[in-house]
């Protein structure tokens, strides 16, 4: 297409870009309009009428003006599904789209950075937007392939402790491994935190085995030897970040509960969580890895993505071939799942004396806490559930391998652990 001065032009977003733009081509360009999820509430912008993308004009060549970059892409595709045929928007560097060719994508860029720098000339193309682009999802967790091994991104939400292991903390995911992430977060001066399930769940039993006395000063001397490894990590979590990848620890696929068993390092991997990380570096065998990627559920769920024309993902998908796609951020989703999971970890243990959440029973009142809902049940916990989930909701429990975790119940059942209705933990 040849943008002249004649080209009816839409503005997609009337806030700060939008203006700026407007206000930079209404001089030289035919703008007829702005499109805004606020247009009932706008009306008129700038002298110009603000709409809704469906009352727009489908032959109009529309400019993405939202500051964002990020959601670019995403409103392209959104706007192509509804008709469009002539957007401009910034291609995102890094991001999972994949372009018909590489000139495509660099004009498409210079028409934008042309308009945002103030120095376009008309007549100029504008690229066509019928298969220019389309999201692309391939495996962004690889780090590194070995002959039988591989180093990946791993959900921290998929990350257990030892199956074999001794004590409270056997086969415990590490986001439940509240001793350390208490300490931690004690050294971080939180007033609600407490180092002593640290020393007394952690350090009192080593204590006893080697005939160690434990008085104060012992404590004190723990503590002070602890909060030495926590800095340690923190200066080089600053100064080498390619520290944890250098020093992954080893694991092993568990196809009976559809996790990972680190064989150790639970200190740097509570470490990583509580310092919010939600992938950590794990060092895999490549078998236990392709057996974790679950291709059928995978391949189902991109082809039933494909037929729904999705192109923003609902929420967050903790998988390989879905950490670079876009989705509804809508929510803190991970730093709700850490205060939530911290919650209900202290109470369990309060009331059971367990550290796992095997055999928790959740019950989610709405369909908007479906992710958590499903973070839960990766953690072991029963959910029992009261709304009618999506198509995309049973796909992604396929993919996960959690789907006999959940349990639908319109009423609300006898006994249940926790509940989850968007108000808090209870």
């Amino acid at each position: 297409m040849m943008w002249t001065a004649h080209t009816p032009v839409i503005l997609y977003g009337a806030a700060h870009r939008g203006t700026m733009v407007s206000r930079y081509l209404r001089s030289d360009c035919n703008i007829i309009g702005f499109i805004d999820k606020r247009a009932a509430e706008i009306g008129v912008h700038e002298g110009i009428p603000v709409m809704s993308s469906a009352a727009a004009d489908k032959q109009a060549l529309v400019i993405v003006c939202v500051n964002n970059i990020f959601e670019h892409e995403s409103i392209a595709l959104s706007l192509a599904a509804e008709g469009f045929g002539h957007v401009i928007f910034c291609p995102v560097d890094g991001s999972n789209m994949s372009w018909r060719s590489e000139e495509d994508r660099a004009a498409m860029a210079r028409v934008y950075n042309n308009i945002i720098g103030e120095r376009l000339s008309l007549p100029t193309a504008a690229p066509e937007l019928d298969g220019l682009f389309r999201p692309a999802y391939q495996d962004d967790a690889l780090i590194e392939v070995a002959a039988d091994e591989v180093l990946a991104w791993v959900p921290a939400l998929l990350a257990f402790a030892r199956r074999n292991g001794n004590g409270l903390f056997k086969d415990s995911p590490v986001l439940t491994l509240f001793p350390y992430l208490e300490l931690f977060k004690w050294f971080d001066g939180e007033a609600d935190a407490t180092p002593d399930h640290y020393i007394d769940l952690y350090c009192r039993n080593a204590a006893e085995q080697f005939g160690i006395g434990q008085t104060a000063a012992w404590i004190d001397n723990v503590l002070k030897s602890r909060r030495q490894v926590y800095e340690r990590m923190r200066q080089t979590e600053s100064i080498d970040p390619l520290f944890f990848l250098n020093h992954a620890v080893n694991a092993d696929w568990n196809e009976d509960e559809g996790h990972f068993n680190m064989d150790s390092g639970k200190h740097r991997a509570a470490f990583l969580i509580h310092r919010k990380r939600s992938l950590i570096p794990l060092r895999l065998s490549v078998s236990d890895y392709e057996t974790y990627l679950n291709r059928p559920a995978l391949q189902s769920l991109i082809e039933h993505m494909m037929q729904t024309s999705v192109t923003e993902l609902p929420y967050p998908v903790m998988h390989p071939y879905f950490l670079k796609a876009p989705y509804h951020a809508e929510s803190a989703y991970y730093e709700t799942l850490l205060k939530l999971c911290r919650s209900f970890v202290l109470a369990n243990f309060s009331n059971t004396g367990r550290v796992s959440l095997k055999g928790v029973i959740l019950r989610v009142e709405c369909a908007d806490l479906e992710p958590l809902a499903q973070a839960f049940a990766l953690l072991g916990c029963s959910i029992c559930y009261a709304y009618q989930e999506s198509e995309f909701d049973r796909r992604i429990r396929c993919l996960y391998r959690i789907a006999d975790r959940f349990i639908q119940q319109d009423t609300t059942p006898e006994k249940y652990d926790f509940l989850l209705d968007g108000r808090g933990p209870q």
